[in-house]
C-alpha cells in the first residue's frame, strides 16, 4: 500500500512538472507585448464561449471597505465584460445577473453556493470560465490585481498570464504575477479551465475608489476582453 502511494505521488509529481514545463516553453516563446494586447484583433472573440461569474452576491456580501462593497463591484465589472465579448461575437454566460447566491441553509452553505457555480459553468458548454472577485486585506497599502489559476489546467496557466498582462496595461505600476492556487475551489472543482480575477483591493483607499467608478470598471471590462481575444489569437484555446 505505501509503495503504491509513493508511486502514485511520483507519476502526480511528474506529470505537475511536465505540465509546468509545457507552460514555461509556451511562454517564453510567445512573449506578448502591451501593444499587442492594445491592438489585437477583438472579433477573434466571435464563436467562442464564456462564462462569466461574478463572485458573491445575496447574502454573501463578500469584502466590505472604504464604503465599497465587493458583490456590488463583481457584478458591475462582469455585466460590462458580457456585455463587450456579446459585442464581439461571444456567448456569454453569467452564473448570476443580479444581486443572487445559491447558499443553501444548514452547514455547508457557501460550499453548495460555489458548487452551484460550478453545476452552472459545466452545465453551459463553454470553453472556460472568468470568476470575478475583489480583494481586501489587513493592510491599506497592498495593491494591484491579480489572476489566480488551478495548476490542473495548462491553459487557465496561459490564460491567467494573458489577462495579467491585459489588465496591467491599465495598471503600469502593478507588479503582480498570476499565481497558481490548489485550494480554491471553483478553480479546481471545475473540468471547465478558468480563472479567477481578484480586480483589485478594496482596503487600499485608492484603489477602492477606482473599482467603484464607472470608466474604471469599463476599462477593466475592455482589457479583460482584449486579453481573453488575445488568447483566442494564439490559438492557445481552439
Amino acid at each position: 500500500m505505501r509503495l503504491l502511494i509513493v508511486r502514485k505521488g511520483s507519476l502526480q509529481f511528474l506529470a505537475m512538472f511536465s505540465v509546468a514545463v509545457m507552460v514555461i516553453k509556451f511562454l517564453s516563446l510567445h512573449p506578448v507585448s502591451n501593444i499587442e494586447i492594445q491592438n489585437v484583433d477583438m472579433s477573434a472573440l466571435s464563436g467562442h464561449s464564456i462564462v462569466i461569474d461574478p463572485g458573491h452576491g445575496g447574502v454573501d456580501n463578500g469584502a466590505s471597505a472604504n464604503h465599497v462593497i465587493e458583490k456590488e463591484i463583481t457584478l458591475a465589472v462582469s455585466t460590462k465584460l458580457a456585455a463587450v465579448l456579446r459585442e464581439h461575437g461571444a456567448t456569454v454566460t453569467l452564473t448570476r445577473d443580479s444581486d443572487l447566491d445559491y447558499y443553501t441553509r444548514g452547514k455547508g452553505g457557501k460550499r453548495n453556493d460555489l458548487l452551484k457555480r460550478i453545476e452552472i459553468i459545466e452545465n453551459s458548454g463553454a470553453e472556460l470560465f472568468i470568476s470575478i472577485h475583489c480583494n481586501a486585506f489587513r493592510s491599506e497599502k497592498l495593491s494591484g490585481a491579480q489572476v489566480f489559476y488551478s495548476p490542473k489546467f495548462p491553459e487557465s496557466a496561459i490564460l491567467a498570464e494573458r489577462l495579467q498582462q491585459a489588465i496591467k496595461v491599465i495598471s503600469p505600476d502593478n507588479k503582480r504575477q498570476a499565481k497558481k492556487d490548489s485550494a480554491i475551489l471553483l478553480l479546481n472543482g471545475s473540468k471547465v479551465p478558468g480563472v479567477m480575477i481578484e480586480t483589485g483591493y478594496l482596503t487600499n483607499q485608492q484603489e477602492a475608489v477606482l473599482l467603484a467608478d464607472n470608466d474604471y470598471q469599463n476599462k477593466l471590462a475592455e482589457y479583460i476582453a482584449k486579453g481573453l481575444a488575445y488568447h483566442f489569437t494564439s490559438n492557445v484555446a481552439r
